[in-house]
């Protein structure tokens, strides 16, 4: 064991990760126990990782808040990076959960409060912490919640995120993480909401028995609803959860300051006997952050919350049936980044505590990285996982008549995996249907502004075939309607079998999907009676299309 690194003198090990260790030491200059957290000499040669490592110290030591790890110190020494820190006691938030510890509501809403308030601090200096999650989240026996680990922050402006990478840990990632975008403030949000709904009910929001399937639910499922697993819980309460978990990164809180908020009214609505009634204004912008902490605000915080932390232990730091064209050869694979792709538990986190993620997504080619430091095996594993959810949403947008949103999500799952055969099917029908949709239009379009209606109405009902939502097939209908006669007869009977093969299930015909075709059919039979028969087959091929995808939901 080390006796010494810098000035602190070594006194035990108390963590031990992945990436290194973390020691309990001494600092005899100021007279003060410290923990000493470091990374391997082999680890610290690769530069990727110890740029990483070193912006966890700058991001930390930015923050001067009581609810947010305070870092000491950043050095070197014999090869070995080293960052001192506050020494903790108490526990993590995931051993708190894990054990069911007893607290009461209260207590619960102190420590979100308090997330939220170290991560509204965060936000108001252009730090997006971006791995938030209970493992994080340390609790000291006096109740004051600390969030820690801000190796995968994004400080503003910094260049070493502007490839676009994914980061975070799978059961905490946001949609847009998991989709290979952007981080920002409502990541952190999202990763709160996930936090606050796994405290009030035990259960993470989002879990499987595979990377793949809850990288899949992150995307495209809804939980439960808190109260249905926590019955006790205020509906105000699971209110603000539901909408910070939002998929759409626009109908979240936009920070942690209006999360906290939101909190703020529910608390108040429960404390008043309204905590089953509703917050019209629930997004409504919250006052900025102060810039300088209230250590009395923190004080009340925690004081409340006491019970939440551990007694024991040390931190660690054609319209019809067979009419469309067939698939030409497959795409060449998008061209694979040579960014490292690093997945592994606990990814800068000394003690492993959970899975992160981070998957470096092509933009610009990057230099041949250094021989791997993780296990090839769980690197390749997990990043196949990611690649089969792309994978999975690709082909359901391909099945529900999507197109060109499945050819963009099985591109990103062969940024991830250039290799996937699934991907490049999907990829490929999905651009060959595109090309064809695109080259009808252009042709229906031209031929109509040109005045030759039997050229624009065969292009029209080709491109009805394959897109029948496409802007060009409304613009081109009113001009061909009175030719269009007998291809409205063959759309109506294409729509009438795909609505009696959906009709055979009673689960089919429940759905909105069979609603909206049963709409549409009616709306296409009004245009017929018109005698606007181009805008009648128009209806009638997409209502086709939604009993279509109503009969394959309930198979």
């Amino acid at each position: 064991m080390l006796e010494q690194i810098g000035k602190y003198k070594i006194l035990e090990k108390i963590g031990e990760g992945a990436m290194g260790e973390v020691y309990k030491a001494h600092d005899p200059v100021l007279n003060r126990f410290v923990a000493v957290k470091t990374i391997s000499a082999e680890l610290g040669a690769d530069d990727t990782l110890r740029k990483r490592f070193e912006r966890e110290a700058q991001s930390a030591a930015r923050l001067n808040h009581p609810n947010i790890i305070t870092v000491f110190d950043y050095g070197e020494e014999q090869g070995k990076i080293f960052m001192a820190m506050e020494l903790l006691d108490g526990s993590d938030l995931k051993q708190a959960i894990a054990r069911r510890a007893p607290l009461s509501l209260d207590d619960k809403l102190s420590v979100v409060d308090q997330i939220a308030e170290g991560l509204a601090f965060a936000h108001a200096h252009d730090i997006v912490h971006r791995d938030l999650k209970p493992a994080n989240v340390h609790l000291l026996s006096s109740g004051q919640a600390k969030i820690m680990d801000f190796g995968l922050a994004r400080l503003g402006g910094s260049e070493m995120t502007r490839v676009g990478m994914v980061m975070g840990t799978p059961h905490y990632m946001s949609p847009e993480q998991v989709r290979g975008e952007r981080a920002d403030a409502r990541s952190d949000v999202f990763a709160l909401g996930c936090v606050f709904y796994e405290l009030l009910t035990y259960r993470k929001p989002f879990d499987a028995d595979s990377m793949h399937s809850v990288l899949f639910k992150v995307m495209q499922e809804e939980p439960p609803s808190v109260q249905e697993l926590a019955p006790g819980i205020p509906a105000v309460l699971a209110q603000v959860v539901e909408r910070a978990m939002a998929k759409d990164a626009l109908q979240r809180f936009q920070n942690a300051s209006e999360f906290r908020s939101a909190l703020h009214r529910a608390m108040q609505a429960v404390a008043a006997g309204q905590g089953e009634t509703s917050l019209p204004d629930l997004g409504a912008p919250a006052p900025a952050a102060p810039s300088r902490p209230s250590e009395a605000s923190a004080s009340r915080s925690a004081s409340s919350a006491r019970a939440a932390a551990s007694a024991a232990g040390a931190s660690r730091a054609s319209p019809v049936a067979g009419s469309r064209a067939q698939p030409r050869p497959a795409p060449p694979a998008p061209r694979a980044s040579k960014a490292p792709l690093l997945i592994g538990g606990a990814l800068l986190l000394v003690a492993v505590a959970g899975v992160g993620v981070l998957v470096a997504r092509r933009s610009e080619p990057a230099p041949t990285p250094p021989p791997p430091t993780t296990r090839p095996a769980q690197v390749d594993g997990l990043a196949q996982e990611l690649a089969r959810s792309q994978v999975e949403l690709a082909r359901r947008r391909a099945e529900a008549g999507d197109f060109r949103d499945a050819m963009r999500q099985a591109e990103r799952a062969l940024k991830i995996d250039p290799a996937n055969k699934d991907a490049q099917g999907i990829f490929s029908r999905a651009r060959t249907t595109a090309d064809q949709a695109d080259q009808a239009a252009a042709t229906a379009r031209q031929a109509a502004s040109a005045g030759d209606n039997a050229r624009a109405a065969d292009a029209l009902w080709t491109l009805l075939g394959v897109e029948p939502g496409n802007a060009a097939a409304e613009e081109v209908a009113p001009k061909v309607e009175s030719g269009f006669r007998g291809r409205a007869d063959e759309a109506r009977r294409a729509m009438t079998t795909a609505r009696q093969a959906a009709e055979a299930s009673k689960a089919a015909t429940a759905l909105d999907l069979f609603k909206d075709g049963a709409d549409l059919a009616r709306q296409a039979e009004t245009e017929y009676k018109a005698g606007r028969f181009a805008t009648a087959a128009r209806r009638f091929l997409t209502a086709r299309e939604r009993f279509e995808r109503a009969g394959r939901t309930t198979r």
